[in-house]
């Protein structure tokens, strides 16, 4: 049994039951039974599940710099990178909702499993703290990167989220300078390492669910 199962309605304190079935409300979710069981693991820690879904509800399901759908798509993206298909699932129908395809939402998550390659292979270079390896390529396959169907400036965005959880400074700087120039804004920016840092905070809770058992 998980440290921090998904509860059951009956297994939440009163507590744990108002934060869940505000979560509910925030996104629209009429049936308890249809709750995705992040929610409910989440639901472990009401004050928690309450950041989460004002976090979403102000971040993400709102129109800010970015509109809603394109946020929704690396949403899915970032919970993907992080693993968790639930919480892309979710994402993923609400984007698909906003007009987005699933082809659409695979190619993004193209992107960033590209954008991972060359995060890994550059931020040795940086971990290597050596002028050895200067002059060096890559020699990886980029595609995605060359003729995205979702534009370049989103790309760029996606770039921008992944490089940042991968922590890779060289490529963060490198997709800003591309970003800006195919007119990305810094409150774009700022937008998408938002959204990839909300998901990213859930997926890190969900995923230390299943760490320890008892």
């Amino acid at each position: 049994m998980s440290w921090l199962p998904a509860l059951s309605d009956d297994a939440m304190n009163a507590d744990q039951r108002k934060s869940f079935e505000r979560a509910l409300k925030k996104f629209d979710i009429e049936d308890s039974a249809e709750a995705p069981d992040w929610l409910r693991i989440l639901a472990n820690s009401p004050t928690f599940l309450k950041d989460v879904y004002m976090n979403v509800s102000k971040g993400i399901l709102k129109e800010t710099a970015l509109q809603v759908g394109p946020k929704l798509v690396l949403a899915t993206v970032a919970a993907a990178h992080h693993g968790q298909s639930d919480v892309a699932q979710f994402f993923a129908e609400l984007a698909k909702a906003e007009g987005f395809s699933d082809e659409q939402i695979t190619e993004a998550v193209g992107i960033a499993t590209t954008s991972t390659s060359f995060n890994l292979y550059y931020k040795f270079r940086s971990l290597a703290d050596t002028d050895a390896f200067d002059g060096q390529k890559p020699g990886l396959r980029a595609s995605l990167f060359m003729r995205p169907g979702l534009g370049k400036a989103f790309a760029e965005l996606v770039n921008l989220m992944v490089s940042t959880a991968n922590g890779c400074s060289s490529c963060v700087s490198g997709h800003i300078q591309a970003a800006v120039q195919v007119d990305v804004t810094k409150e774009q920016i700022d937008d998408a390492i938002r959204t990839g840092a909300i998901v990213a905070s859930i997926c890190r809770f969900v995923d230390s669910s299943s760490h320890y058992r008892g």
